[in-house]
């Protein structure tokens, strides 16, 4: 925790992971680099101090002067025996082996820091690579970790500083003496923060962070922030080893910086601070000429202790990549030109020796000619190679690219379809990574050839709806499509189309015509060997449509003006015969009344939904005792009466929702007859299921024409089950 009056004017709340600097401050390079540091060869050693032994060169590190009993601490050796002080023995002895030891910048006692400076310079264009192993931790107690640790580069022109910077918050590196640049690795996280005597910062605090500041001259302002998912200081660390981090930071000739952090958990190191341009930072003085390179670390009223091992400085090497492109398209039979420009990484070292670079055309793309300027190349087969001296004023720069190599080809006639070249660039002191891959498509020189089909998705049946499928295909040998692309549907009269879609197609619908284009050309081509999504269309068949019918379907573009009306035969199956289902009501005309005639009529009709009798219907009705049939007669009826029962037939159809003609039915009611008397009425048709069912039905035989009548009927089927029909 940092120190109580760094405090003030601190809001709490959560940071995005990554943050880059207030607007102005720093320009982010684009370099188009992964996260994981380029792949480079092992670099030249400038410099090394491990930090592990009993005593480091005292001419080459300066650890700030002791004063007894000085309450800020100072950086010691844990492997160191003897006389206390600044890089030498722990006033608190750790007791490490020689060669097992490493510089505690502070123990985990509250408003403590130490520092270490290198005493020589290092030129800042010259490239370097600075790496340190650190850890902060505090054995058996995982609570409030604080504050960090600082990497510093300081102005090799500056007098050596005599004493840290602030503690707490400024990480022993705010307002030290000569103070360029200063990488905080925040755990506590008030290092990125507004509200102490340093320039710009966040709102509020923000554990675990790498935070970059500007120079003291300019009161040390915020440059770029990272909030890091990954822990730079792991709670249940109680060892160095268990803590260890690796911090990187790297700084081109052109003043480009980047820093990463090793968490070794197994992942890919971790750039935390992309590239900045050092000389583009608003406010910020220019890299100095020199640098002296320095660790330092603070607590506040939270501890921990803050120890660094194996400090290294490296020489930046050379990243070459390159790039393979073609000037215009490449056609299959004719020649074609491509560029091979090779680049430098902007966060490298500058070549020191010959350049190599290489490509390797694909077959059927011939290379025959190869020049570019400060370039001499030989062709050999398929491969291309091209050397320059890369050296003295010839040395390619971080940043930059070298004049691109032309290279004429011939493309063969029956060359088609997506290739690559690939393409490596090395040179002395540079680990050749792996080759670059760089793709074109060549287009053959035949023209599309587009085919076109059309069927149904199922039984086309008369009077249901129908669904259709349109597929459009290029032919593998052909050419990609250039232009719009337009499928014509014509269906056969009584098959209507109500409704057309598919992906990318654009349809529309007139009358039995369906059209559907799409753009052909640009993303949309349609290479050889492909098909486009599927047109879908839907349509209803008309009622009483059967039979063979034919349609026609025509794909064109531009470089395929038609294929010619496409035909195509449709079998519409008749739809399935319904059977007839009728219905018989017998009822008396008027009251029936004992001793006097009496009037029945039985009527027959067909339901809506069924289909016409299909032959001979039969109405037969039998009257109770008492009520004698003596006459049965209807419109085209023939009728006959035997006792009790009339039978009527006919031969003619009956449609749906139609009614034949009543059968009118004259009886004989006896004197004795009276109350409620039971008849019965049935028909039989050919295919109706309920031919055959007994229609039971009552009435009452009145005494005289006063009395009051009751009449109810129901159907009883042939398993003897009855249902009321009317009452």
């Amino acid at each position: 925790m940092t120190d109580i009056g760094y405090r003030r004017g601190r809001r709490a709340g959560s940071m995005r992971a990554r943050l880059t600097a207030p607007l102005g401050l720093a320009t982010v390079v684009a370099l188009g680099l992964s996260l994981a540091a380029p792949q480079q060869a092992a670099a030249d050693e400038i410099a090394a101090e491990s930090f592990t032994g009993a005593t480091v060169d005292g001419d080459k590190w300066y650890g700030g002067a002791y004063v007894e009993k000085d309450p800020t601490g100072f950086a010691c050796l844990t492997a160191a025996t003897g006389e206390t002080g600044p890089m030498k023995k722990c006033r608190e002895p750790v007791g490490d082996p020689a060669g097992k030891g490493a510089l505690r910048l502070t123990n985990s006692d509250k408003q403590q820091n130490g520092y270490a400076i290198s005493k020589r310079p290092l030129p800042a264009r010259a490239g370097m690579k600075f790496s340190m192993d650190f850890a902060m931790y505090k054995p058996n107690d995982d609570a409030g970790l604080a504050d960090g640790i600082s990497l510093m580069l300081l102005d090799g022109s500056k007098p050596m500083p005599k004493k840290s910077g602030k503690n707490g918050a400024g990480l022993g590196y705010v307002d030290i003496e000569g103070g360029y640049l200063g990488v905080g690795l925040d755990v506590f996280g008030n290092y990125t923060s507004e509200g102490f005597d340093a320039a710009g910062g966040l709102p509020q605090r923000t554990p675990n962070s790498i935070t970059v500041r500007g120079a003291k001259e300019v009161k040390n302002p915020l440059v770029a922030t990272y909030k890091s998912n990954r822990l730079l200081a792991p709670n249940s660390a109680d060892t160095r080893e268990q803590a260890r981090r690796t911090a990187i930071i790297e700084l081109s000739s052109e003043g480009v910086m980047r820093v990463s952090i090793d968490f070794h958990d197994g992942r890919p190191v971790k750039d935390v601070i992309e590239p900045v341009d050092l000389d583009e930072i608003k406010g910020q003085p220019k890299v100095p000429d020199s640098l002296r390179i320095g660790i330092a670390a603070s607590t506040g009223d939270s501890t921990a202790i803050h120890e660094v091992w194996n400090g290294k400085i490296e020489s930046l090497q050379p990243s070459l990549s390159t790039k393979v492109v073609p000037d215009g398209p490449v056609n299959a039979g004719k020649p074609a030109v491509f560029d091979m420009t090779t680049t430098n990484d902007k966060l490298s070292g500058p070549t020191d020796g010959e350049v190599t670079s290489t490509q390797t055309f694909p077959e059927g793309v011939k290379p025959t000619k190869a020049e570019g300027d400060g370039w001499k190349c030989v062709i050999e087969g398929q491969k291309v190679t091209c050397k320059r001296p890369g050296t003295g004023k010839d040395a390619l720069k971080p940043g930059d690219s070298y004049p691109p190599v032309k290279v004429t080809t011939e493309v063969a006639g029956d060359a088609k379809g997506d290739k690559a070249v690939t393409s490596q660039a090395t040179t002395p002191g540079a680990t050749p990574g792996k080759p670059d891959s760089s793709g074109f498509t060549v287009t053959p020189a035949k023209g599309p050839d587009l085919t076109v089909k059309t069927k149904p998705t199922g039984d086309v049946v008369g009077g249901k709806p129908a669904g259709y499928t349109i597929d459009v295909a290029n032919k593998p040998e052909a050419g990609p499509t250039n232009g719009e692309v337009k499928v014509e549907r014509t269906f056969p009269e009584g098959i209507k189309p109500i409704s057309a879609a598919g992906d990318g197609w654009k349809c529309a619908i007139a009358g039995q015509k369906v059209t559907c284009t799409r753009p052909g050309a640009g993303g949309d081509v349609l290479n050889p060997g492909k098909a486009y999504p599927t047109i879908n269309i839907g349509t209803q068949v008309d009622d009483g449509v059967k039979g063979d019918l034919e349609g026609t379907t025509q794909v064109g573009t531009p470089e395929q003006q038609t294929t010619g009306p496409v035909k195509d035969t449709t079998t519409v199956k008749p739809a399935a015969a319904k059977d007839p289902n009728l219905t018989v009501t017998t009822k008396p005309k008027g009251d029936v009344v004992a001793g006097k005639p009496a009037e029945f009529t039985i009527d027959t009709s067909n339901a809506k939904d069924a289909g016409p009798t299909k032959g001979r219907t039969v109405v037969t009705r039998t009257f109770p005792e008492g009520v004698t049939p003596t006459k049965a007669a209807g419109d085209g009826w023939t009728c006959e009466i035997g006792g009790q029962t009339v039978s009527c037939m006919r031969d003619d159809v009956l449609k749906p929702g139609a009614k034949f003609p009543p059968i009118n039915v004259s009886t004989d009611v006896a004197d004795e007859a009276k109350g409620q008397l039971e008849g019965v009425t049935d028909f039989s048709t050919k295919g109706d299921p309920n031919s055959g069912n007994k229609v039971f039905d009552t009435f009452v035989v009145k005494q005289d024409a006063s009395d009051n009548v009751d009449c109810g009927s129901w159907v009883e089927d042939k398993s003897g089950t009855r249902a009321a029909q009317c009452e």
